[in-house]
């Protein structure tokens, strides 16, 4: 065997050694001040801005699809008016807090439901200037809640106040609800007079129902209850009345009741237990779909008038429910938009503000006054419009 040189010797390959990673640089103070913590998903505001987005967004489909549909969506009208200022605060609170980027969203449904809110609050922003003219005329609706016959207040006093309160009324055209059988007798006795000036008193024979009072000639009228078997017990005294702007005719309502007895109202007040919290939704589901069906009868009625309409009276409803933005159509408009400010609310009960009468007038006529009273004679507030012909 030859020998390998000594010269070759046999060299173990040199193992390297992994470079040294460099330290992580630790942040400056300075720097993790400047950097700041991370933007929030939710702000503060957010707890307004979405309960207000989501009430409004279901109130405005439930304005527009009947309740007999969808039946749960008929109470969205009465949280309406909540709904726009929680909105309108949440929408504010982010524009003072510079994060207008979230804010537009808000704002562009603000300025959408403008229109419908209106008909709940009023700023007095389409109160028309204009002046009163000589064919103007007075309309007012009441709901006298039978004059007090079963001493809810204050019996003889309250039909002696009321008795003195109609006295100071113009003339005109006087819508009662719930007006007894006697009603005429009872507030003669009260002080009243039928005679200075002339009234012509119409109304629901054998029982309390509407009525109505006139110091112009009637020169047609008659009573009727809804035709639809699911339109409950709603009631209509329809009149044809010669006005100084013309002959216009009246439709002096009042729409299906909720039909709250006392432990009801209690319960409303207190807060309902489950049970009757189940009895209370029942109960406004069943008349919101009758007053669905009563004013789908009457905008029929409405559109076949040959004179110009005028709808008053106790409607049971809220500005934006369905019947009433179905009464709102291309033959009416809500004379509470020349309202100064405020809810204009008429029921005097547990919701503060509630407003369920009202008055509805031809879009060939303009009413130049609104006035809510402020007198509490009955559960109801008395309405008044004062209505001419458009120029």
């Amino acid at each position: 065997m030859t020998k390998k040189p000594a010269s070759v010797s046999k060299s173990k390959p040199t193992a390297k050694k992994p470079p040294k990673k460099a330290a992580p640089l630790k942040a400056s103070a300075k720097s993790r001040t400047e950097s700041g913590p991370k933007p929030r998903k939710w702000d503060s505001a957010t707890f307004l801005v979405l309960p207000g987005l989501v009430l409004l967004v279901v109130g405005e489909v439930a304005a527009r699809v009947s309740p007999a549909w969808v039946p749960w969506l008929a109470p969205a009208g009465y949280v309406y008016g909540l709904a726009y200022p929680l909105l309108a605060v949440g929408t504010v609170w982010r524009l003072t807090s510079f994060r207008w980027l979230k804010s537009l969203g808000a704002l562009a449904v603000l300025l959408l439901t403008w229109p419908s809110f209106s008909h709940v609050f009023s700023v007095g922003l389409s109160k028309p200037d204009v002046a009163i003219s000589e064919d103007s005329f007075e309309v007012t609706t009441f709901n006298v809640r039978r004059l007090d016959e079963f001493e809810w207040l204050d019996g003889d006093q309250t039909r002696e106040d009321i008795a003195t309160w109609l006295a100071e009324q113009p003339d005109g055209i006087w819508c009662f609800q719930e007006f007894p059988k006697r009603g005429k007798a009872t507030l003669r006795s009260a002080g009243f007079s039928w005679l200075k000036p002339s009234r012509r008193l119409f109304t629901w024979p054998r029982e309390a129902g509407p009525a109505l009072a006139s110091s112009y000639p009637v020169k047609d009228w008659t009573t009727y209850m809804f035709q639809d078997k699911g339109a409950g017990r709603g009631r209509v005294l329809q009149a044809d009345v010669e006005t100084p702007a013309g002959m216009v005719r009246v439709f002096n309502v009042h729409l299906q009741s909720l039909h709250f007895d006392h432990a009801d109202y209690n319960a409303v007040e207190e807060g309902p237990s489950r049970e009757e919290g189940a009895r209370l939704w029942g109960l406004i589901t069943n008349a919101s779909k009758a007053r669905a069906l009563q004013a789908s009868e009457l905008v029929r009625r409405m559109e076949e008038s040959p004179y110009p309409v005028i709808v008053a009276g106790d409607f049971n409803d809220t500005p934006m429910s369905y019947a009433m933005h179905a009464l709102r159509g291309s033959r009416a408009d809500d004379t509470f938009a020349a309202a100064s400010w405020g809810p204009g609310g008429t029921h005097l009960g547990a919701i503060p503000g509630l407003r369920i009468d009202g008055i509805l007038a031809d879009t060939t006529l303009q009413c130049v006054y609104h006035e809510t009273h402020g007198v509490e004679l009955s559960d109801h507030r008395p309405v008044t419009a004062v209505l001419q012909a458009k120029k």
